[in-house]
């Protein structure tokens, strides 16, 4: 099991740093062969895939950060667990989108196979490419999956008595809503 939490906990971002580092290191070893007129084929096509993995794998280490942006006027309002319903209910209308780009994702992925489409520069398959979409609607799914069950248990465990009313919940909302003191500090 202790396998997993750290899979779980450093997968993503592992990749991601990974990716903007190779990224970066390429990018800058480029420009420094052009003042010499030499470059390298590959690296700027390199640098554009490894740019897509990290973006799409940084939506999933969002969703499990629960770190994506959100119109939160309305469920702000909403009082305790009418709250955790309606994020419930987000959840369930992203993991159908995910499972939908997963989907098409998959098809793309075998179409592209198919016709055998190939990088110019890097010679490799674009399904490479391609394969970040899938593996990003997985991630998400499977990151939401785990989100919809941390809600639903929130609020089947908390027992009625300790549920908040409106008032109490937003009070405890700005007390612990620190990165809006940070963004009041710095002006």
């Amino acid at each position: 099991m202790k396998w997993f939490r750290l899979f779980d906990r450093y997968f993503e971002p592992t990749l991601i740093v990974f990716s903007i580092s190779l990224m970066t290191a390429l990018l800058c070893l480029q420009i420094t062969l052009r003042l010499f007129d030499a470059s390298i084929a590959w690296a700027e096509e390199l640098a554009r895939y490894l740019f897509v993995w990290a973006m799409y794998l940084s939506i999933s280490y969002c969703i499990r950060d629960d770190r994506h942006i959100r119109i939160r006027l309305f469920i702000d309002k909403l009082p305790g667990n009418l709250t955790h319903y309606s994020l419930i209910l987000s959840d369930l209308i992203y993991l159908a989108f995910s499972g939908t780009i997963a989907w098409f994702g998959f098809k793309v992925i075998g179409r592209s196979l198919k016709l055998g489409q190939i990088a110019p520069a890097m010679e490799i398959p674009i399904a490479c490419l391609y394969a970040s979409v899938l593996v990003c609607a997985i991630l998400s799914s499977i990151r939401l999956v785990v989100s919809i069950n941390k809600r639903i248990s929130i609020i089947a465990y908390s027992p009625k008595s300790v549920r908040l009313t409106q008032h109490s919940y937003r009070h405890l909302k700005a007390k612990h809503r620190t990165s809006n003191r940070l963004l009041e500090l710095s002006l």
